[in-house]
């Protein structure tokens, strides 16, 4: 654990929001994401070398992690003030399993919240999860999953997360968590194919399949990947942008890889992503190539937003996180169940039916959901 500043603050009004996608193109599902703390390079100490959150144009600056240490408290009140609640996303701007006493407590609470109230819930990390197995009914609760960002191999992580738990580390949550019958994802996410090319050579996709067959054997169920957007402005603080830091990573394995990544890696708009991403021929190609070998695992696949559905991803699965994550209902007891047909990803699984499994034909759109439409005038 690092020995890090930490300020415990409250956060100001409601935490009820969705991705802001409004694009008929947008592949995130419908969801309540909860961020634990601000964006911001204090707030997460893995200190990556491609994370957008330190250098988002929302964070904040400060010379000491701030944690929220009110959101159970939010999040009970938006609980009682909707019919339909959303699957919930915990934490999407910074680790909400970091090795800071004061984060895993906060989080705990809001879990033990959540928990209780039966909702839907799923999150994403590089730390170590198991503090949440002490929380009463979390094993049980469904439906829930854990997804666990691993970059590649101990080699690619000892570059571009040096400073987050390591390969081991990582892969024993996914063991352990499926063990127990939780739902695992793992987050191939980013994989940089020219830092796989400057380590392992002409075998490097050999190093991708060899990943594929340990997460299986670990018991994922799911791997969502991405080959990495990023972004050549420099952060407000000074220093390399986060284009220069990973181009820089690769450069001191192979300058010849590090030259083809600068050939490769162009500037994209389209959909719901855009900035400095490899060449979409190049990307389609090896997206095709890995989730065949993953589905010969007997697992599913899906891209990050860089491909649509139906160019990358697996067939019949809800949406990209592979994993069923619905929304939930409202009954007597003020206690939320799953809504059993649903997906979350309202625009596309729910776009011909009337009603949806829901009743709420008005969160049928890409667009973020609205407060107005959690609210039911008859269930």
């Amino acid at each position: 654990m690092s020995n890090i500043a930490v300020q415990l603050i409250a956060k100001k009004g409601s935490t009820l929001h969705d991705f802001p996608y409004a694009s008929p193109a947008r592949k995130c599902f419908h969801c309540w994401i909860i961020n634990v703390t601000p964006a911001g390079p204090r707030h997460c100490i893995h200190n990556c070398l491609y994370c957008y959150g330190r250098d988002a144009i929302y964070s904040d600056y400060s010379d000491r992690m701030k944690i929220y240490n009110n959101l159970p408290e939010l999040v009970e009140r938006d609980l009682n003030k909707i019919d339909l609640c959303p699957p919930i996303s915990l934490s999407n701007i910074t680790d909400p399993c970091q090795d800071v006493p004061e984060l895993r407590r906060e989080v705990k609470r809001l879990v033990q919240l959540l928990v209780r109230y039966g909702v839907s819930f799923a999150t994403t990390t590089k730390g170590d999860p198991s503090f949440l197995l002490d929380i009463p009914g979390f094993v049980e609760h469904k439906p829930k999953f854990v997804a666990v960002t691993i970059e590649g191999a101990a080699d690619v992580l000892r570059l571009l997360s040096p400073q987050a738990p390591q390969f081991e580390e990582r892969l024993k949550a996914v063991s352990r968590f499926s063990g127990l019958g939780i739902g695992t994802v793992i987050r191939f996410d980013p994989v940089f194919p020219h830092l796989f090319q400057a380590l392992y050579g002409d075998k490097w996709f050999d190093q991708i399949e060899k990943l594929v067959e340990v997460f299986a054997g670990n018991g994922a169920r799911h791997i969502v990947a991405s080959t990495g957007r990023l972004s050549r402005k420099a952060p407000r603080l000074g220093g390399p942008s986060m284009w220069q830091r990973v181009a820089s990573a690769i450069e001191g394995c192979s300058p010849t890889a590090a030259r083809m990544f600068q050939k490769e890696y162009v500037y994209q708009r389209g959909g719901t992503s855009q900035g400095y991403l490899w060449r979409k021929d190049l990307r389609l190609a090896f997206h095709r190539r890995v989730r065949e070998v993953v589905e010969a695992k007997r697992m599913t696949y899906a891209t990050c937003q860089e491909l649509s559905a139906a160019d990358s991803d697996s067939e019949g699965i809800p949406h990209c996180e592979g994993l069923p994550l619905p929304f939930s209902a409202k009954g007597p007891d003020g206690r939320f169940r799953p809504i059993q047909g649903c997906t979350a990803n309202c625009h596309v699984s729910c776009r011909e039916l009337a009603p949806p499994p829901c009743g709420q034909r008005k969160l049928v759109k890409p667009q973020p959901f609205r407060l107005s439409d959690l609210k039911l005038v008859q269930r």
